[in-house]
C-alpha cells in the first residue's frame, strides 16, 4: 500500500466532516440529528457495506479463511493489550475521568472511520473490508462487556456505601447490558454472518445478477456508498459542539494521545514481528488491516457511552476530538512503519 495512498485518503474523509460542521455552526439542524444519521449508518449503510464486500470478493472461502482466522486473533491480542495498560493507568486522575481515558484508550474508531478507511483505500479488494467486518466483532464484544463496566462498576461500588438509588438503577442496568446477545445481535455481527453464509454458498453479485437480480447488488451499493460521507458528517456534527478552552492544560490528555495514537499501535506491530519472526504464519493483508484499524483515533462511541452512563460527555467529546484531529498525522506514520 501506498502511503500517499492512505495520506490522501484520510484527507479526503476528514474533508467530508466539513459539511457536519457547517450544518451545525450555523443552526441548520437539531441535536438530534446527528443520532439520526448515526442509526441510518450503523443499521443500514455498514451492513449493506459489508454485505457487499462478501458478495464483491471473488476469492472463495477457503482461500480467505486463514487471513480472516488472523485477523480475528489479532483483533483480541490488540484488545487485550490496550485493555491490560490504559486499566493500569490513568490512577491520578480523578474517577469519572480516570474511566472515560481508559475507554477511549481502549476503543477505536474501528468501525465509524475505521471501515470507510478500508473500504476507500482498497477499493478493489473486497476482502480487505471482509477482515474489516471481523475485527470489528472482536471490538462490540469489548465494547458491550469491558466497556459498559468500564462506565459503571465504579458508581456500583459507591451504591454499597450510600445508597444511592439512582446509581442502584445504574448498575442493574449496566448487568443487564454487559451481554453477548448485544454483540451477537449487532449489525455488523449480522451482516457478517449473513456474508459468510453468502461466500460459503458461492454467492455472489454475479451469480445473483444472472438470476435477473442484479437490483438486489445494485442497491445495496448504492446504500453501501453512504458509509464515509455520512459516517464523517456525524463525527464533524460533534467537532463543531466542542470548545478547546484550557484543555490543553490537562496532563492525562497527553498521556492517552501518546498510548492512543503511537505506544500502543507500536507496542502491537511489535508484537505482530515478534510472532512473524517465531514463524507464524501472518500475512501482509491481516497485519495492514488490524494495524489501521488499531491506529485510528478515539471511537466517537466514547461520548454515547458516557451520555448513557452520566460520566462528563463533554470532557470525553473534547478526548475524542483531539484524537480525531491528531490521527491525520499519526495513521500514516504508523503505516509507514509497517
Amino acid at each position: 500500500m501506498q502511503i500517499s495512498t492512505l495520506i490522501t485518503n484520510v484527507a479526503l474523509l476528514f474533508i467530508m466532516m466539513l459539511p457536519g460542521v457547517i450544518l451545525k455552526k450555523c443552526n441548520m439542524c437539531s441535536d438530534s440529528f446527528g443520532k439520526g444519521l448515526s442509526n441510518l449508518v450503523l443499521y443500514i449503510a455498514q451492513p449493506a457495506l459489508i454485505v457487499c464486500a462478501y458478495i464483491d470478493c471473488r476469492l472463495s472461502l477457503s482461500e480467505i479463511w486463514r487471513d480472516a482466522l488472523a485477523v480475528l486473533a489479532l483483533s483480541v491480542v490488540a484488545h487485550l493489550l490496550f485493555s491490560v495498560v490504559a486499566l493500569s493507568l490513568f490512577h491520578r486522575a480523578p474517577k469519572d475521568t480516570a474511566k472515560m481515558l481508559r475507554f477511549v484508550t481502549i476503543f477505536s474508531n474501528a468501525a465509524f472511520l475505521g471501515i470507510p478507511l478500508i473500504q476507500a483505500v482498497f477499493d478493489t479488494r473486497p476482502e480487505m473490508a471482509i477482515y474489516a467486518s471481523i475485527y470489528n466483532i472482536t471490538f462490540n464484544l469489548f465494547l458491550w462487556t469491558l466497556g459498559v463496566l468500564l462506565c459503571t462498576h465504579e458508581k456500583g461500588d459507591d451504591l454499597d456505601c450510600d445508597g444511592d438509588s439512582d446509581a442502584a438503577d445504574l448498575a442493574i442496568r449496566a448487568k443487564r447490558e454487559v451481554s453477548l446477545f448485544k454483540v451477537l445481535l449487532h449489525p455488523v455481527t449480522l451482516a457478517s454472518a449473513i456474508g459468510i453464509a453468502l461466500l460459503a454458498l458461492g454467492i455472489n453479485s454475479e451469480v445473483i445478477g444472472g438470476a435477473g437480480l442484479e437490483i438486489i447488488p445494485d442497491a445495496l451499493h448504492m446504500v453501501s456508498g453512504l458509509v464515509a460521507p455520512l459516517s464523517m458528517t456525524v463525527i464533524g456534527l460533534r467537532l463543531a459542539d466542542i470548545s478547546l478552552k484550557g484543555f490543553f492544560s490537562d496532563a492525562h490528555m497527553y498521556l492517552f494521545l501518546a498510548l492512543r495514537h503511537l505506544v500502543l499501535p507500536l507496542a502491537l506491530l511489535g508484537l505482530i514481528k515478534l510472532s512473524q519472526l517465531a514463524g507464524i504464519p501472518i500475512g501482509n493483508d491481516t497485519v495492514t488491516v488490524v494495524m489501521l484499524l488499531a491506529s485510528t483515533p478515539a471511537a466517537s462511541s466514547a461520548t454515547m457511552f458516557a451520555e448513557k452512563y452520566n460520566c462528563d460527555a463533554k470532557y470525553v467529546s473534547r478526548l475524542v476530538t483531539v484524537s480525531t484531529i491528531l490521527s491525520i498525522a499519526t495513521m500514516p506514520l504508523v503505516i509507514a512503519l509497517i
